[in-house]
């Protein structure tokens, strides 16, 4: 499960550097357009504002994955014994992914309230910017179950 873990961890993260290259080169190449051009392109805040929620998500995959997220290593100094932090090291998994099964609902929600509309400058389907949270959401979610049924106890 660890094996699994890593490698989803690690195309997450790999996924959402790309996303913020992307934007970052959505940014520059609007600035040079707007003062070097004269001209400012139609999806000027759009395509930048949807690659910066998409790797902000997905990112946050990549840092559960590695044991980032609710991880601040603080509990070892307070609690010595192996069995308790084990103990709470599984209802903080738990805790997760009951967060992430949440937001994911919300998310379907979310996604039926937007309908069938697009977005303005890239005629998208408007719902692309809620589904970055699921898609996250999920992420944090597997990693959180994967983490917990790799412990040994």
């Amino acid at each position: 499960m660890r094996a699994v873990s890593r490698a989803l961890g690690a195309a997450a993260l790999a996924l959402a550097a790309a996303l913020t290259a992307a934007f970052a080169a959505a940014v520059v190449w609007t600035v040079v357009s707007r003062y070097g051009l004269g001209r400012t392109p139609i999806w000027a805040e759009e395509l930048p504002r949807l690659l910066l929620v998409w790797a902000a998500f997905i990112g946050a995959g990549a840092a559960e994955a590695r044991g980032g997220h609710l991880a601040a290593g603080l509990t070892p100094l307070f609690v010595r014994d192996a069995r308790v932090l084990a103990a709470i090291g599984k209802l903080r998994d738990l805790a997760v992914i009951a967060f992430a099964a949440l937001v994911i609902w919300a998310t379907i929600d979310l996604v039926a309230i937007a309908g069938g509309g697009t977005t303005t400058a890239l005629a998208l389907p408007a719902a692309a910017f809620y589904w970055s949270s699921a898609v996250g959401l999920a992420l944090i979610g597997l990693a959180a179950a994967a983490r917990m049924l790799s412990r040994d106890g």
